[in-house]
């Protein structure tokens, strides 16, 4: 276009465009007595389960009954027809006389009709924002988090918490746009077929057909899985959450707890077949995948959005029973490394960024440097190489367990739902099922063998890995990180795991002014930074925390802006869900890592302080006179410092009695007399007593 304005496109139909709501099985409507009964007639338990073919067929025979009982068993629900503000008799009126007077001065052009417009037009502004104002009061004043009204509290910060960001056009990677919901679905679909498969094999390090070979050969006899008990099978559906998207199957957890007993029956005969047959349906190996867009990214790119698997419920559960069968194996042999987190009971992020801190402090402490690397795994889960894994699990699992697994990773497949468009079907070559309750453990179990160098500490959750090595000489730090660095780049070529160099983040840890030498990954060196983010916090070069707090007090910036609506002086709901909303949404974010970067100074600490007492200020609309020790106290909302201390102490209880020793071992110098002028976490507790 020649001049500066923004094309608009627009779309007229001559009818209102409906759109049909995603089909379900259920609503709060269904009758589930008339459910069971119904199933209870079409389902037999006398079938055959002795062949791959026979579970197929059970499977679909199964998922058929649910669908066809819980269809006519639900009657339909009509769509709420779109209902209009009523507006009081007196703007109507005044809306008439503002049309009287433009049409009296489209005929006159007469000035005094001019300001008579303009006065009724202003007049009419003020009558609907008052309308509008009084209508907003009685909204939220009738909020509660309650079932009673449908929990209207949680549904109104629901978009606040997960925005739904309209998808534009995608480019595709011949440059052409894909501008309707078929074409984008398309592009997806070639994109996720794309990334789900192998990284390409390096040629020193290519041992394809070594592993090849060892897949091939002849399994070893073992002791069969001990079968499934409906009791059991029962106990893992009544866990489920009935809220969980479903998968293309359309069945719920909400439906699977309808099941009767002799549904219950039906499914465990199926699970047992597929632990006799070592063969896993392939009706549960399809995923549907959703997108949703990345934060920041571009979203005309189809790499700016993170797919969303969702699988069928049932194989979940089948899952969740398998996994209890493998776990005691798992932890007999400690296949799973002690420097790992990721994905496992009792440990979380909090312990293991507390492990990185607690060797910087200690390097600080000794005057000695800590040269680091913080290592961004491309793709981690969606790239694991299939052969690979079922190389390691067939050296590390019984054979029966083993069998199993390989069955449920082959042959499967995705399809990609954009609205109301769904993609045909496109193999998946490689990765952990996403969205799956065996894949997690697949992705430890595929990297439990890598490498520990000596002089090197290792920390990993789930792909995210940081290295780090202190010495008194700041290049033979670097040095013995290089050495831990070259042994992993040789383990990630054999492996085919692909690490992003310029993604990845060289540190020095130190009080000097001196930094470690540089370091490189695959010959290529890595990005040197002041301040880097792990697993949520920031640390900083001196671990002052001084960068997380200023993160965190930011992002409460962002947050309590979306919620002004709600916690502001023109809302009114009641102070008690003003401090709820506080509480739950507000608060989790600077509490987060409040154990570690609670030894912060006292003036990094009072940034956190400061932004709590303006916001419950706001909320009790305190006059400037009344001190903020008296509304914490009228509020019970402790202070910051009280906070560190309760967290604290919570945290030395699970740190005591954990079954890590890499956690546990943090408590061995709880007692010694630190140089600096810094408090541990271990004397957070007794820190502010004497206040």
């Amino acid at each position: 276009m020649s001049s500066d304005h923004s094309p608009v496109i627009l779309t007229v139909s001559s009818s209102v465009v409906t759109r049909e709501p995603p089909p379900t099985l259920c609503n709060k409507y269904t009758d589930w007595v008339r459910f069971r009964d119904i199933l209870n007639e079409s389902l037999t338990l006398n079938i055959p389960l002795k062949t791959e073919e026979d579970i197929n067929n059970a499977v679909e025979i199964f998922n058929s009954a649910i669908q066809t009982s819980a269809w006519r068993s639900t009657p339909s629900v009509t769509s709420k027809s779109v209902t209009h503000i009523n507006y009081p008799v007196h703007i109507k009126q005044k809306i008439a006389e503002k049309r009287r007077f433009r049409r009296i001065w489209q005929n006159s052009r007469n000035l005094i009709d001019k300001t008579n417009l303009n006065r009724a037009a202003q007049q009419l502004k003020r009558m609907l924002r008052d309308v509008k104002n009084e209508w907003f009061q009685e909204f939220t004043s009738n909020l509660s988090p309650t079932e009673v009204s449908n929990y209207s509290l949680w549904k109104v910060t629901k978009s606040i918490k997960q925005p739904q960001t309209p998808i534009p056009p995608i480019q595709r990677p011949d440059g052409s746009w894909a501008k309707n919901n078929r074409d984008k679905a398309e592009v997806f679909a070639s994109y996720f077929t794309k990334a789900f498969k192998p990284n390409p094999p390096d040629n020193n390090f290519d041992n394809s057909e070594l592993i090849q070979d060892y897949i091939d050969s002849p399994n070893q006899l073992c002791l069969p899985i001990s079968p499934f008990k409906p009791s059991e099978v029962k106990v893992i559906i009544n866990g489920l959450k009935c809220k969980k998207a479903p998968g293309y199957d359309l069945i719920t957890g909400k439906v699977l707890k309808e099941l009767p007993r002799k549904g219950i029956i039906f499914l465990t005969l199926i699970f047992n077949a597929i632990l006799r047959l070592e063969y896993f349906p392939l009706q549960w190996k399809l995923a549907q995948i959703v997108v949703v867009p990345k934060a920041g990214k571009p979203a005309n790119q189809a790499a700016s959005y993170r797919p969303i698997s969702l699988l069928p419920t049932i194989s979940k559960v089948f899952e969740k029973l398998f996994l209890k069968r493998l776990m005691p194996i798992i932890n007999e042999r400690e296949l799973i490394p002690s420097h790992q987190f990721g994905f496992r009971r009792e440990h979380s992020t909090i312990q293991q960024v507390n492990r990185i801190v607690n060797i910087i402090r200690q390097a600080l402490e000794s005057r000695q440097y800590c040269s680091a690397a913080f290592l961004d795994v491309g793709q981690a889960f969606d790239k694991v190489w299939h052969y690979g894994l079922l190389y390691k699990l067939k050296s590390l699992l019984p054979h029966s367990y083993y069998s199993v697994i390989r069955s449920y990773l082959s042959n499967r497949y995705f399809q990609v739902k954009f609205e109301d468009i769904t993609t045909s079907l496109c193999e998946i070559e490689s990765g952990v099922p996403q969205g799956s309750v065996l894949g997690p453990l697949l992705y430890l179990l595929f990297t439990y063998d890598i490498p520990l160098t000596p002089g090197t500490t290792i920390a990993t959750f789930a792909d995210d890995t940081a290295l780090l090595s202190t010495h008194l000489n700041a290049v033979q730090a670097s040095q013995e990180l290089q050495t831990s660095l070259n042994n992993m780049s040789e383990w990630l070529k054999t492996w085919r795991i692909v690490v992003n160099e310029g993604k990845s983040t060289h540190i020095t840890f130190t009080l000097n002014y001196q930094s470690c030498p540089p370091v490189t990954l695959n010959n290529i060196q890595l990005p040197e930074h002041t301040e880097v983010k792990y697993l949520g916090l920031h640390l900083d070069r001196k671990l002052t925390w001084r960068a997380h707090i200023w993160n965190k007090r930011l992002n409460l910036n962002l947050k309590y802006y979306k919620l002004a609506w709600l916690l502001g002086k023109n809302s009114h709901l009641s102070t008690e869900n003003k401090l709820l909303l506080y509480k739950v949404v507000l608060k989790p974010i600077w509490t987060y890592g409040i154990q570690l970067w609670g030894t912060a100074s006292e003036s990094n600490i009072e940034i956190i302080q400061r932004f709590q007492s303006k916001i419950l200020r706001q909320i009790l609309q305190a006059p400037w006179y009344v001190r903020n020790s008296v509304i914490h106290k009228d509020t019970r909302m402790p202070i910051v410092k009280e906070e560190v201390t309760r967290f604290s102490e919570k945290y030395l209880i699970k740190v005591e009695n954990h079954q890590n020793h890499l956690v546990v071992n943090l408590l061995d110098n709880s007692d010694s007399i630190y140089r600096l002028k810094r408090s541990n976490f271990l004397e957070l507790p007794y820190r502010f007593t004497a206040n």
